[in-house]
């Protein structure tokens, strides 16, 4: 059976947007017409996911507004603590209501169906997604080490110098979660400083298990952190989206 079910981490406040961030949630960003968050659940319901969990936090009100997604049941868990902590809280809250495998986005990301259809297609129990180089800035590095044909996961950071070697590829901001690896970050959890952030949570738990790495080199898509970021997207990004639909 494949995997049914997504978990889209989107309790941030999106203070680097300014007053944009203070109005809506990041998810509810526009780009084309289109809020992220609504065209990520339009992606994920082709891709054959059928039930996805939202964690809210800022703003949270704003997602009992999303329409609904015709074969798709959503609903949203809230973090309270989430202008007190890092989004590693938002992932412990969402996974509690995880049964089995399932994907775990960012909701201020916007992407290609291929993002989707790669990790999912992937024989990999757990899976984490890059890109090539993007220059978009604030990107997360990922670095592997191949290991019998396989891109094992061995690290990521905001710093390129934090490795010695040159990052495998650039964070996407989609993984593929096994059953395993989830109870691996769910005991991790209590280990965790207030406000880590999700992706310590995977290089913890990545040494109890193997995480691969899969890089689509010309993958479009964008993570909209600020205004500039939110431009760039507009300008380069969404024509292109747009035309693949």
């Amino acid at each position: 059976m494949g995997i049914e079910q997504a978990l889209i981490l989107a309790a941030g406040r999106g203070v680097r947007m300014g007053p944009r961030g203070q109005n809506i949630p990041k998810g509810f960003i526009e780009v084309g017409g289109e809020f992220l968050v609504a065209r990520s659940l339009a992606l994920l319901a082709r891709a054959g996911i059928r039930d996805v969990s939202i964690v809210t936090g800022h703003l949270a009100e704003r997602y009992d507004e999303l329409p609904a997604v015709s074969g798709l049941g959503v609903t949203t868990l809230h973090n309270p603590l989430f202008a007190e902590r890092g989004s590693f809280e938002s992932l412990r809250v969402g996974l509690g209501a995880m049964r089995g495998p399932f994907l775990l986005l960012e909701s201020d990301i916007i992407y290609e169906p291929r993002a989707l259809a790669t990790v999912l297609s992937s024989p990999h129990d757990s899976v984490i997604l890059t890109s090539g180089p993007t220059g978009a800035g604030d990107e997360v590095y990922v670095w592997a080490d191949e290991r019998d044909g396989v891109a094992r996961f061995r690290g990521m950071s905001k710093q390129r110098n934090t490795h010695a070697d040159a990052p495998f590829g650039e964070l996407v901001g989609i993984s593929k979660i096994s059953a395993e690896l989830a109870r691996q970050l769910d005991q991790h959890a209590g280990e965790a400083q207030p406000n880590a952030d999700y992706e310590s949570a995977v290089v913890r738990a990545a040494g109890d298990n193997p995480i691969a790495c899969l890089r689509v080199d010309d993958l479009l898509w964008g993570e909209i952190d600020d205004e500039a970021m939110l431009a760039r997207v507009e300008a380069r990004l969404w024509p292109q989206l747009k035309a693949i639909g």
